[in-house]
């Protein structure tokens, strides 16, 4: 077998392990998270779980096993490794002080997933941005809004947090009613549209309902206030729900609803 033919196989065959070790590291990472969460609660959270963490360990493991086989494809057809590497790690060096942004950016990636702080599939609000989370790589975030558009967010801007995702949310429902109406049959009128809505949807629902009497006073109307405490990212459907049937409830009973309205009194002339 001629000398550069040997050489060709053996690259081959670097590159053939390098692809079958990084497809093998997946397969791995995968088995792993199956076999830690093997609780019913647990396996809640795993499709969770395994979209965040798997994208960004294999991505780790890929470039790992690329720069790796690099190293040895060069070792073969003649260039030091030894070199390489040395130069790698000055070049390294000069760029680190003019890339802070980026390595911030990673470290902030890291910290993220490993603290489980958001991960894909979350419904979150980052800065003025809110929608769901599509992926967590290493430098950027990306998240899509309740409009549809794409928004990238770099790892280091993230600072600020509100994730709707974990433990419960709340459905916080206020209602005016004019100065006119009685307070304690509005009061009754909301316990009831309640208590009808969490039995029909009794699996929404962590916790008793309250309705509070009176949390405000306004300029046209008294604020009534209905606070529920439902399962995470539900809140918005519960609150739109419990509107609907308040509205409803209330033209039943000739509830009024204030509006903004004008009392004009006429002085007319030649009148006492």
């Amino acid at each position: 077998m001629s000398p550069l033919l040997e050489k060709v196989l053996r690259i081959g065959a670097i590159v053939g392990f390098s692809w079958v070790l990084a497809y093998v590291s997946r397969f791995v990472f995968r088995q792993l998270f199956l076999r830690r969460l093997k609780t019913p609660e647990k396996r809640a959270d795993l499709s969770r779980k395994l979209n965040t963490f798997l994208p960004l360990l294999q991505n780790v493991v890929t470039y790992l096993v690329a720069f790796f086989a690099l190293v040895l494809i060069l070792r073969e057809v003649g260039v030091d490794a030894t070199a390489i590497l040395a130069g790698a790690g000055v070049v390294g060096i000069a760029v680190g002080f003019g890339a802070q942004t980026l390595i911030r950016d990673i470290l902030t990636g890291l910290f993220l997933v490993f603290e489980d702080s958001l991960s894909v599939g979350d419904t979150v609000q980052i800065g003025d941005t809110t929608g769901t989370v599509e992926e967590i790589g290493l430098r950027v975030t990306r998240i899509r809004t309740l409009s549809g558009a794409l928004v990238t967010i770099p790892n280091g801007e993230i600072s600020r947090i509100v994730n709707y995702n974990r433990g419960f949310s709340r459905a916080v429902v206020e209602v005016s009613v004019a100065y006119e109406a009685d307070i304690d049959r509005a009061s009754e009128v909301l316990q009831k549209v309640v208590a009808a809505y969490r039995e029909s949807r009794h699996e929404l629902f962590l916790g008793d309902p309250s309705v509070q009497r009176i949390v405000r006073l306004e300029s046209s109307g008294v604020v009534l206030r209905v606070v529920v405490q439902v399962l995470p990212q539900k809140h918005w459907e519960v609150e739109r729900d419990l509107l609907y049937h308040i509205k409803k409830a209330f033209d039943a009973e000739r509830i009024e609803i204030p509006y903004p309205k004008y009392v004009v009194f006429l002085d007319t002339p030649g009148k006492t």
